[in-house]
């Protein structure tokens, strides 16, 4: 008991005395001169004017640091690349050299940080703000940081106008160097915003590892070039306005030129896309690749166009390369494959249009003879053709140019119809143009159908116009007519005029 009783007494009184010496430091050392200290340290990192508005605390338990608050790097008035604000910061001090008289700062705990990065800004040489560091200061007052933590951030991207903000930044660093040297890190974080899109919002995590160059605080797009990163990212619960993603699951590593992003997957809307991902700094443009499988067609297409089009099991495909440095979709280009499967067009009623051109060629029977119009009128065939077209297939090859995207290979099967077009759709506008040809399957058994199909060349035309919003489809009367026409020409001069009626009645049955 008597041992014990002396080893008790002994970490007592060495607590007592690392304590006492501790006070002395604290008391000895004016809080003033280390806000200078740590002010020039700031200044000598990032190069940009830094000042410590708030007060200074002494901490000694559990670790002995300095606590810090207010503190501000650069000046976010005067549109400088990149500020920075801290609310309050905690440098935790290495015991062994504090008890010799020696700061050396080993860990660095911040709470409350808001980063502003202008990208409008061009970089400025850091060689003429760069300020000399005092070589006996540096002997006796050291940044070695080990660890180094962030919570509560807030990161600020500003570009054209338009801003890209990500709330709620957790930082965890263990082994923080600026040499190069690997060191794990982990990042949490909240997508708020994202120009130029009126709702964005993601949660965001990454875990890997990191090297960053000399560089890399004094010019960021210079230290972030000559950095390097591997991990693996998770974005869960994506919105991009209406359009939803589940989950996105990436290895990000970095290359010579940029980004890779291999695998690149995507969870959404019931299924899965499958693909990889790069994107090139020098010229800020990323190069996509994806191909998905299985995916519910209807809330897909709900979710890109805003109202409810086409449904069906849908699988896609699409290569496309996408310039950020160029706002807009005149920049994008790109190819690809949709396909779905046993689904609907909505609004659409391609049989019943179908059947009106028989019935409108009926009724031009009603009438004199001697009087027969030559044409059909488009009037009513808003309403006449109302309605939903099931299909089994639906499969369209496209191409993404100057804002449109353009399809010389569209194919549409149903029980009664095989239907191919082309058209295109103007990304800005939403405005689509196209031309249909719809023919009935070889299994059919409408004779009357079928002989109005081949006075009309071989297949009913349609006309496709409107907008994304308010789609129209049309008989083709501008092909139909004149086909019409030369049908009771050829009429009138093989048979007398009282035959027309005859004919024509004859074509419809």
């Amino acid at each position: 008991m008597k041992i014990l009783g002396k080893f008790l007494i002994a970490i007592l009184f060495l607590l007592l005395f690392a304590f006492i010496t501790l006070w002395i430091l604290a008391k000895n050392i004016k809080p003033e001169t280390i806000k200078q200290l740590v002010s020039k340290q700031i200044t000598t990192l990032t190069h940009k004017k830094s000042q410590i508005n708030g007060d200074i605390f002494w901490q000694v338990f559990p670790r002995p640091g300095l606590k810090f608050s207010q503190i501000q790097i650069g000046d976010e008035q005067t549109k400088e690349n990149y500020s920075l604000s801290i609310n309050s910061m905690l440098l935790n001090l290495q015991i062994t050299p504090l008890l010799k008289g020696d700061f050396v700062f080993s860990e660095i705990n911040v709470d409350g940080l808001k980063v502003h990065i202008n990208q409008d800004t061009p970089q400025s040489s850091q060689s003429q703000t760069a300020p000399v560091q005092n070589k006996q200061e540096t002997a006796s007052h050291q940044f070695a940081i080990q660890s180094l933590s962030v919570n509560h951030g807030q990161i600020v991207i500003n570009k054209n106008g338009r801003a890209t903000v990500f709330k709620n930044i957790q930082v965890g660093i263990e082994q923080f160097n600026t040499q190069k040297t690997p060191f794990p890190v982990q990042i949490k974080a909240r997508l708020t915003e994202a120009a130029p899109f009126s709702i964005a919002k993601a949660s965001i995590n990454f875990k890997g590892r990191l090297s960053l160059a000399p560089s890399f605080i004094n010019e960021l797009q210079s230290g972030i070039e000559h950095s390097s990163v591997e991990g693996q990212l998770s974005i869960q619960n994506i919105l991009i306005n209406q359009f939803a993603i589940n989950k996105l699951n990436t290895t990000l590593k970095t290359h010579k030129s940029g980004l890779s992003f291999n695998p690149f997957t995507l969870s959404l809307y019931g299924g899965e896309s499958i693909g990889d991902m790069d994107y090139r700094i020098a010229s800020q443009q990323f190069s996509l690749n994806q191909t998905a499988t299985n995916l519910d067609g209807k809330q897909l297409m709900t979710a890109l166009v805003g109202h409810e089009a086409i449904s069906g099991n849908l699988d896609y495909s699409i290569h496309a390369t996408i310039p950020l440095n160029k706002p807009g979709f005149e920049s994008i280009s790109g190819k690809g494959a949709i396909t779905l499967k046993d689904g609907e067009i909505y609004h659409i009623n391609l049989n019943q249009m179908i059947s009106n051109i028989k019935e409108q060629l009926d009724n031009l029977m009603k009438g004199d003879p001697s009087k027969l119009p030559k044409k059909l009128s488009l009037s009513g065939w808003d309403k006449l053709g109302s309605g939903n077209t099931p299909f089994k297939l639906a499969n369209i090859q496209y191409q993404i140019h100057n804002e449109l995207i353009t399809s010389e290979s569209m194919l549409l099967q149903t029980d009664k119809l095989q239907v191919n077009g082309e058209g295109t759709i103007n990304l800005s506008t939403r405005e689509l143009n196209g031309k249909l040809k719809a023919s009935l399957n070889s299994n059919s058994t409408d004779s009357s159908m079928q002989k109005i199909q081949k006075a009309l060349g071989g297949y009913f035309p349609f006309d496709v116009s409107g907008t994304l919003d308010q789609p129209t489809v049309l008989p083709d009367l501008k092909m139909i007519n004149p086909l019409l026409s030369q049908l009771l020409i050829k009429t009138t001069l093989e048979h007398p005029l009282k035959h027309i009626e005859g004919t024509l009645k004859e074509l419809v049955r």
